[in-house]
């Protein structure tokens, strides 16, 4: 396992007991699952990793994936087909690119963001990454806690202040009936606890729409204050998963990216699988 850190993150990784290894999950492992989560998302590091699934089959691993993730709460919906378990692999497209163009079928790097901040319907509070297959090159995991970001800002009173207007996020859906944005703040403040949705080129595609006014200079100014931070190696933690591990990230405080990749031809191209989850008592 290759470990890089750009800073003082704490590694926080579980080698998950033999018996929950399944493709199924019992109480037990529901209960100490939730525990992991109440101690390393909500308020915590923002994120833990599984190990020990290295002996799953591509199946078993898409089991175990939805079976561990539903132990934190609902699994949500990716698309309009209600797809609750989506591969996250390079699908011959750039970020932004054509309608409907994900950063997910993409083998972009940089662009760091939060999951899900395009959809009309509920925002997921967390996601997870099941590795299948890591890349050839690149692909590493690239985290920022957003409490770091929010230090630095308040010494941009007007950036913050710009943060927390709405802005119209592209929704990557050209389904009929769906809408072609939907409009929230980047920088949100629920129960006293700083939330953020955020995915620049999302954003600035919405704002291209007919019907939607252009950027402000000041929103502008605010999303190049923001990314000139969440950019700040000082401020990233670098973390290469292994297939057989998972992650779980808390999608409220937590922004994150990966390194661009290359694959080799054949069968072991890079695959994450990924679920979207609404925390429980949500």
């Amino acid at each position: 396992m290759s470990l890089t850190t750009h800073r003082a993150f704490d590694p926080v990784r579980f080698d998950i007991p033999s018996e929950f290894a399944g493709d199924a999950a019992p109480e037990d492992m529901r209960a100490w699952l939730r525990g992991l989560g109440d101690q390393h998302l909500d308020g915590g590091p923002g994120y833990f990793v599984l190990t020990g699934l290295q002996h799953l089959d591509e199946q078993e691993m898409r089991d175990f994936a939805l079976a561990a993730s539903a132990a934190l709460g609902e699994l949500l919906p990716q698309d309009s087909s209600g797809t609750l378990l989506r591969e996250v692999r390079y699908r011959g497209v750039k970020l932004g690119e054509g309608a409907t163009g994900r950063y997910s079928d993409s083998r972009d790097g940089g662009n760091l963001h939060t999951d899900s901040p395009h959809r009309p319907t509920a925002v997921p509070d967390y996601f997870a990454l099941a590795c299948v297959h890591q890349a050839a090159v690149g692909g590493d995991l690239v985290l920022v806690r957003l409490a770091d970001v929010i230090h630095r800002l308040r010494d941009m009173p007007d950036v913050l202040e710009t943060l927390r207007q709405p802005v119209h996020f592209d929704t990557r859906d050209d389904t009929a009936g769906v809408p072609r944005t939907v409009a929230r703040p980047v920088l949100e403040k629920r129960n006293g606890s700083e939330h953020i949705r955020y995915l620049r080129e999302y954003i600035e595609l919405g704002h291209r729409q007919p019907g939607v006014p252009g950027l402000t200079a000041a929103q502008t100014l605010a999303f190049d204050a923001l990314d000139a931070l969440i950019e700040s190696p000082d401020l990233q933690f670098v973390d290469r998963l292994s297939a057989g591990e998972m992650t779980f990230i808390d999608n409220r405080w937590t922004l994150h990216g990966r390194v661009a990749f290359e694959d080799e031809a054949g069968d072991s191209q890079r695959l994450m699988l990924r679920t979207w989850i609404a925390k429980a008592d949500s």
